[in-house]
């Protein structure tokens, strides 16, 4: 037992004296996310990037939280087709258009002036031939143990080369009111239903990506017609853990991204999902100059599908 006593001691002694650490704080960029509405227009949030050191970043974002990391008052503009768009700013950060619609092939640049911060953001992109859905189905799954999943089927055919697409399902979507913001109103989805009684409350808006602005329940996902190219590609998707009942509508989207677009979405849903300081960390690529997120111009193809 002494010998134990002594190794401890030696041991202790070899611990070395705390370093005191100065990390400097990185800085604080603008995070550019992009809905496309399609034959709508389109709307982009904007929002800071905040140091994983900052108090920001500790525990869950209140409203008062977030409302200090929304880029209010910048000038936001797209150009296409040798035309300059200014989007008008609907709400803090939230900035839209009823003028841009996505148009195949077409090169759109972006060009944020933040006014608070005296830079400017700016980036490129294209849209991607539209891809169109065949069919679609849905159906719902009662586990026993009271859970609800949806399962998806659908088809479309790949065209001839390398290609990448985002799929995007909304329950109970309603059509944004562009009109009503444009007029200074505050309802940003309150235009007319498409159908559905979910018994669900709407969860609150999704900053991220948008999309729950426009319907109860929203999800995304990504594939590549990876040894299937230039074929039909037939699909099936779950969705888990889901309150939906007959009668409700969801909109399924298909929209034709870049493979630089894919690679962004699929390193954000690994970041969604990595455990701290047990995952490694994910770095999320950007196409946006002196900022972070991505600028995706892309048409979503929609079909609508009434639950059984």
């Amino acid at each position: 037992m002494k010998y134990s006593w002594i190794l401890l001691l030696l041991l202790y002694g070899c611990i070395p004296e705390p370093i005191p650490l100065e990390l400097e704080q990185a800085e604080s960029k603008v995070v550019v996310s992009t809905q496309a509405i399609p034959d709508r227009g389109m709307v982009l949030v904007l929002t800071r990037s905040f140091s994983a050191l900052s108090d920001g970043s500790e525990g869950g974002f209140s409203q008062e939280d977030l409302q200090q990391y929304l880029v209010s008052g910048a000038n936001v503009s797209v150009t296409y087709d040798n035309q300059e768009i200014v989007l008008q700013e609907l709400s803090a950060g939230l900035y839209g258009s009823i003028e841009i619609m996505q148009e195949n092939r077409k090169d759109y640049t972006l060009k944020i002036i933040d006014a608070e911060k005296g830079k400017t953001v700016t980036s490129k992109t294209q849209v991607a031939d539209a891809v169109q859905i065949n069919t679609a189905s849905a159906q719902i799954d009662r586990q026993e143990t009271t859970s609800i999943s949806l399962r998806l089927f659908f088809n479309f055919n790949d065209p001839i080369g390398k290609n990448y697409y985002m799929l995007n399902a909304y329950v109970n979507p309603r059509a944004p009111d562009f009109e009503n913001l444009l007029n200074g109103g505050a309802n940003f989805a309150g235009g007319e239903e498409i159908g559905g009684n979910t018994t669900s409350d709407p969860p609150s808006p999704n900053f991220i990506g948008l999309n729950n602005f426009f319907s109860d329940f929203s999800a995304t996902w990504t594939l590549s017609d990876e040894g299937r190219n230039g074929q039909q590609i037939r699909e099936e998707h779950i969705i888990y853990n889901i309150d939906v009942v007959p009668d409700d509508v969801v909109l399924l989207t298909l929209s034709s991204i870049s493979e630089e677009y894919y690679l962004y979405l699929e390193a954000r849903e690994k970041a969604a999902s990595a455990i701290p300081f047990v995952t490694e960390p994910v770095s999320l690529p950007s196409n946006i100059e002196d900022g972070y997120g991505f600028f995706s111009m892309h048409y979503p193809a929609p079909f609508t599908i009434t639950l059984q």
